[in-house]
């Protein structure tokens, strides 16, 4: 097995394979040691930044210009928006555009991004969560809502269930009595109607016997009830009472057995600028939004950039 690609193996320096090699090429992106470092730096085809083993992590690495490809941006073009190098701000493009040092620009965007990092752990990120927070207690406050709206409708039904049932039984009652106040009539009217009947069958009866006697006594006696059982009793007609309804007016039942009023949803404007000074007091860390000090050490990284001095504790630009 190749002794360079053991998991084992230590850090060596990419010239000489020397070990432990104290020194880096933030450009290049190699290992140096302190012998090879000058052979590497008279490479003067593009520009080096070296720097201590121990901060490589920490360097800036220089975009290469895309339009002068052997040349590093340096720079910052604000018009543009664009890193741009030494060579390209002497062009008729980027002519008279203000420019900066890209480390300072570094530097300003770091700021920028730390801000922006502060505000999103510190105040945006907590407002989150206490949002997150409110659901649960929304769907309990829903679901107790539910179950009382839902108890009310029942009480409402079974009231008025309960005065339908009433005025069923109050109408069948009074058909009930109906027909039996018509019953007794209609019976009395049917005795008095068969007693009028057994008289006339009995004058009939009568009659046939005294035509079949001769009999001049009782023929004489005889007084006829032809004219009184000729006033024949009066004919009744009836008109039964019959069930009337109103057509079911729904809207109308809607209106009388209750409605419900609509969900209403109204958004509540968030400032977070109210939120500062609650959020600003607090000890409690973000989790989510727990960051190492990569900043911090980029910022000390711009500051050891811009010194040029002893190679093993800064930085050598060449």
């Amino acid at each position: 097995m190749d002794p360079r690609n053991s998991a084992q193996d230590v850090i060596r320096c990419d010239l000489c394979e020397i070990p432990l090699p104290p020194l880096y090429c933030a450009i290049c992106h190699i290992n140096l040691c302190k012998v090879c470092v000058g052979e590497h730096l008279l490479d003067e085809s593009k520009l080096h930044i070296v720097v201590p083993f121990k901060h490589r992590q920490s360097t800036p690495s220089y975009p290469k210009c895309q339009e002068h490809t052997t040349k590093l941006c340096e720079l910052h073009c604000e018009q543009c928006g664009i890193p741009v190098c030494v060579q390209c701000v002497s062009s008729k493009k980027h002519k008279a555009h203000d420019v900066e040092d890209i480390l300072s620009y570094l530097e300003g965007r770091n700021k920028a991004l730390q801000a922006d990092l502060e505000e999103l752990g510190k105040l945006i990120y907590p407002k989150y969560q206490e949002i997150a927070s409110s659901f649960p207690a929304q769907r309990v406050d829903l679901q107790r809502n539910t179950e009382e709206l839902i108890s009310a409708v029942n009480k409402r039904g079974d009231d008025w269930h309960r005065e339908i049932d009433n005025i069923i039984r109050k109408l069948k009652s009074d058909i009930k009595e109906t027909e039996s106040e018509h019953l007794a009539f209609l019976k009395k009217q049917e005795y008095e109607i068969n007693q009028t009947i057994l008289e006339i069958t009995h004058n009939i009866g009568e009659l046939k016997e005294l035509l079949d006697s001769n009999d001049i006594y009782l023929l004489s006696t005889y007084k006829s009830k032809n004219a009184e059982l000729s006033k024949l009793p009066p004919k009744f007609i009836f008109t039964f009472p019959c069930f009337s309804s109103q057509r079911i007016d729904t809207e109308q039942l809607l209106r009388q057995f209750g409605s419900l009023t609509p969900l209403s949803r109204s958004p509540e404007c968030i400032s977070l600028d109210d939120l500062d000074q609650r959020i600003a007091h607090s000890t409690t860390d973000v989790g989510l939004f727990d960051y190492d000090d990569e900043f911090h050490t980029r910022n000390c990284a711009l500051e050891r950039v811009e010194r040029c001095s002893n190679i093993e504790d800064d930085i050598l630009i060449c």
